[in-house]
């Protein structure tokens, strides 16, 4: 009698782990659906079958994490796997996780109330514009336009009356403005109401500005004597468009976040790559000149571009010192890392690196619109991780 008692605790011990762990499971499965609602876990459906070397970290991703790899391999991040589930498709790093195909609204929320940000600015040519809308589209917030650049002349003249709202009006009456080669190329700002955690509610501006070179003459500022005005460009009697938004557009409200697409599609025409490391110390100076240290600096590599997909005969397999856009682009994203490395991997620093979009981009030819530009999936996939991998970077202080 005495074993049989023993064994019935032993079942009813046994029993009582069992119960404990499906109620843990129980109680995770509620806080996880009353923290994201309906949103949509990010859980692939079907991903390819991987070794274990190459299995997919559970860590999230953050730019700490980033940095780490960067030390290491000495180039923007790189390994990782595109993979297939029931209804999109994703990217997966080797050393971290995004979990969600969206970031969801509550996750959103609890991130910019941390950091209560109030104004985000990206610069860069037609891609960068939809790299922007794509920002708009995967942040869960619900934004208004407050106002976007009236294209003239084809939409190659910058509008000058945009940018006149914050030019002080002894520097605005000698704004002058130059053919940008760019139809796709619109400066546009949008604004939300958020609440912030005292429950009040603040406004987040979010703008993109068009440039179609890193360093550009579309915008000047001309004055009548030469020995008035500076340029970094040794143009004693102008300085640049990079240098107008710098040091007097944005003298009222410096961004919390700035997001730089260089424009390395047009930049690959005309700027050789013996130039490309001046040009973007050039632009770096600017920014450290003019830009408060509060800003962080989010450096996006330029995705590859798609010889079979141009529309223009006189475009298609053309080279660009020597070699296809492809090869002179992927060139590019490697000089741009080199000339910012070190700033890259300061950790007290706020120079902060992304995926190599280059390496992502590169074998999706079905993906590509016109040999430049790709789908909007394309677009909304990269800024979904970007969102995530910031707000990760926030709410575990991994930044």
């Amino acid at each position: 009698m005495l074993e049989v008692s023993q064994n019935r605790h032993k079942m009813d011990s046994k029993c009582r782990r069992n119960l404990n762990v499906i109620l843990m499971i129980t109680l995770f499965l509620i806080i996880v659906l009353n923290t994201f609602g309906n949103e949509r876990l990010f859980v692939p459906l079907t991903i390819p079958i991987l070794s274990r070397k190459d299995k997919p970290s559970s860590e999230p991703c953050t730019f700490a994490l980033f940095r780490d790899v960067m030390k290491q391999k000495h180039n923007f991040l790189r390994e990782g796997k595109w993979h297939n589930s029931t209804d999109t498709e994703f990217y997966q790093p080797e050393i971290c996780k995004f979990r969600f195909a969206r970031v969801p609204q509550n996750f959103m929320s609890m991130c910019l109330e941390k950091v209560n940000i109030s104004y985000i600015l990206s610069m860069g040519d037609s891609t960068g514009g939809r790299y922007y809308q794509a920002l708009l589209n995967t942040s869960t917030i619900k934004f208004t336009t407050i106002r976007q650049e009236v294209l003239r002349e084809g939409g190659f003249l910058p509008d000058i009356k945009y940018f006149a709202k914050h030019l002080p009006e002894d520097v605005m009456k000698f704004v002058k403005a130059k053919f940008r080669f760019c139809s796709g190329c619109k400066s546009i700002m949008n604004q939300a109401i958020l609440k912030n955690n005292h429950s009040s509610d603040y406004l987040l501006n979010i703008e993109h500005i068009a440039q179609t070179m890193i360093l550009d003459d579309s915008l000047e500022v001309v004055y009548p004597s030469h020995n008035v005005a500076r340029s970094i460009l040794n143009k004693t009697w102008a300085i640049t468009m990079q240098e107008v938004i710098f040091r007097y557009y944005l003298n009222k409200q410096y961004p919390d976040l700035f997001i730089i697409f260089l424009p390395f599609s047009h930049a690959k025409v005309n700027l050789p790559l013996s130039r490309l490391p001046t040009e973007i110390q050039y632009f770096k100076a600017l920014v450290e000149e003019y830009l408060p240290q509060k800003t962080k600096l989010f450096y996006m590599p330029a995705h590859s571009e798609h010889e079979q997909a141009r529309k223009h005969k006189e475009w298609k397999n053309r080279l660009f010192d020597g070699m296809l856009a492809k090869e002179k682009i992927n060139r590019m994203n490697q000089i741009l890392y080199r000339v910012l490395e070190n700033d890259l991997l300061n950790q007290s620093g706020r120079y902060y690196g992304f995926l190599d979009l280059f390496h992502l981009s590169k074998d999706l030819d079905s993906w590509s619109l016109d040999g430049v530009h790709l789908k909007p999936v394309w677009y909304e996939t990269v800024m979904s991780m970007f969102w995530e991998t910031y707000c990760n970077s926030v709410l575990m202080d991994r930044f």
